[in-house]
């Protein structure tokens, strides 16, 4: 899937009726909402291809209104490793019509096999409402990656979310770093109850060394 049919689709998406969109989880491109106050919740996600894996649990909270996140990652072919992130997030302004919101988030990685810190990152998530109804939303990021060995990276995305009828939605975004080529995800959400959602997404590099691949996403608010 290329960049521009990625553009395309978005684009189509939005003209989409009904329904009420909401992002987060296994997208690259992040959504400027939190976890509700003294609530935590559980994102997780298997990412294929071939032949490499990825197994990712995010458990997050909120603490004092900002959302703290831990991510354990465990990866597979063409190497293993294992990697932590610890991040933190929160909402710099929210309009009062909820038509748009800005936050800022803050992360550091470890990686056990390059032993220990491997790096921080920065990122600005802007979300827009695209109706009054809620049913379209577009998440825009400029962030910034410091990695412990190699050069720093700025980094962008575009996304957007198209809800459906019977709690599904559309996804599609597009995330690129400088130097580091272009992402592209598309797929679908599906709800269950007000808290609860699966993803499937298929994703390409712009890298054509790199092989398409297939997400399985589960994202769930954990009770009080």
């Amino acid at each position: 899937m290329s960049t521009k049919t990625a553009f395309v689709l978005m684009a189509a998406f939005s003209l989409v009726p009904v329904g009420a969109a909401r992002a987060g989880a296994s997208l690259y491109v992040d959504d400027a909402a939190i976890v509700p106050a003294a609530q935590c919740q559980l994102e997780s996600w298997l990412r294929a291809s071939a032949p490499g894996r990825e197994l990712t649990l995010v458990p997050a909270c909120n603490v004092a209104g900002t959302e703290f996140g831990l991510g354990l990652s465990d990866y597979a072919h063409p190497a293993q490793a294992h990697v932590a992130a610890f991040g933190a997030k929160r909402v710099l302004h929210e309009a009062p019509s909820r038509r748009w919101a800005l936050a800022a988030s803050l992360g550091a990685n470890w990686n056990a096999p390059r032993g220990g810190f491997d790096g921080w990152n920065f990122n600005l998530p802007l979300s827009v409402a695209g109706d009054a109804a809620g049913r379209t939303y577009w998440h825009f990021n400029l962030g910034w990656n410091a990695p412990r060995r190699g050069r720093d990276m700025a980094s962008a995305g575009i996304g957007v979310e198209q809800a459906l009828r019977d709690r599904w939605s559309v996804l599609a975004e597009v995330f690129a770093e400088r130097r580091g080529g272009r992402i592209a995800q598309l797929g679908l959400r599906r709800g269950f109850g007000a808290d609860h959602s699966v993803d499937v997404l298929i994703g390409d590099h712009s890298d054509h060394g790199r092989s398409p691949w297939l997400t399985l996403g589960f994202n769930f608010a954990l009770p009080r």
